[in-house]
C-alpha cells in the first residue's frame, strides 16, 4: 500500500474523531512516511511495519474514548471506552463489553429502585398526613392515630431507606468507573505491548 493510499485509509477510519486530534494523528503518520522514504525504505515496507490502518485506527479510537472517559465521567463514555476496547479482539469482547454491560444493567436497575423507594416513601407520608382532609384519597390501610403514626414512620423510614441506597449507589457507581478506566487502560498496554513484539 502507497503512502496516500494508506494515509486515506486510515483518515476515512477516524473520521469520527474530532478534526484536530485527526489531523494531529495524521500528520504524525505522514512523518513516519517522510523518515522511512528518507532512510531509504519504500512506501510498502513502511505501511507494513506501520500495521493494518484498520488495526492503527481501533485502537486510536480506544485511547480516545478513553480519555474522554477520563475528562467527561458518564456511564455512556464508559462503556463507549469498552466497546472501543472491545473492538480490539474477540477476548475483550468477551471480557470487556460484556461485563461492563451487565454492570451498567444492574447499577441503573438499584438506582431505579432507590428512586422508586424514596419516590413511594414521600408519597405514603404525605397520604397518611393528608388522610383526614382528603377522606377520598385512601392509599394506606392504616386507621386511627396508631395506624397514621405507622404510616408516616413507614413512609419516612422508606425514603431515608432509598436515599440511603442512592447514596451508597454513587459512592460504588464512582469506584467501578475508576476500576473500570484503570481495567480499560491496563488491557490496552496489554494489546499495544503484543502488537510491538
Amino acid at each position: 500500500m502507497n503512502k496516500d493510499e494508506y494515509i486515506g485509509k486510515l483518515n476515512k477510519l477516524l473520521r469520527k474523531l474530532p478534526k484536530k486530534e485527526r489531523e494531529d494523528i495524521i500528520s504524525d503518520y505522514e512523518e513516519h512516511f517522510i523518515i522511512g522514504v528518507e532512510k531509504g525504505r519504500s512506501a510498502e515496507e513502511i505501511s507494513e511495519a506501520l500495521g493494518s490502518p484498520k488495526n492503527i485506527a481501533k485502537q486510536i479510537k480506544a485511547e480516545y474514548m478513553l480519555r474522554k472517559a477520563e475528562d467527561k465521567q458518564s456511564a455512556g463514555s464508559v462503556f463507549e471506552a469498552a466497546l472501543a476496547t472491545a473492538g480490539l479482539g474477540i477476548f475483550n469482547l468477551i471480557f470487556v463489553a460484556v461485563p461492563a454491560m451487565l454492570l451498567i444493567a444492574i447499577l441503573l436497575t438499584l438506582f431505579v429502585l432507590g428512586g422508586a423507594m424514596v419516590f413511594g416513601g414521600i408519597f405514603i407520608t404525605l397520604g397518611t398526613v393528608l388522610k383526614p382532609f382528603l377522606p377520598n384519597f385512601n392509599i394506606t390501610t392504616y386507621d386511627g392515630v396508631f395506624g397514621s403514626l405507622v404510616g408516616i414512620l413507614y413512609g419516612i423510614g422508606l425514603t431515608i431507606l432509598g436515599l440511603a441506597l442512592l447514596a451508597g449507589l454513587a459512592y460504588l457507581t464512582k469506584w467501578f468507573y475508576g476500576l473500570a478506566l484503570r481495567y480499560l487502560k491496563w488491557n490496552l498496554r496489554i494489546i499495544e505491548g503484543k502488537k510491538r513484539s
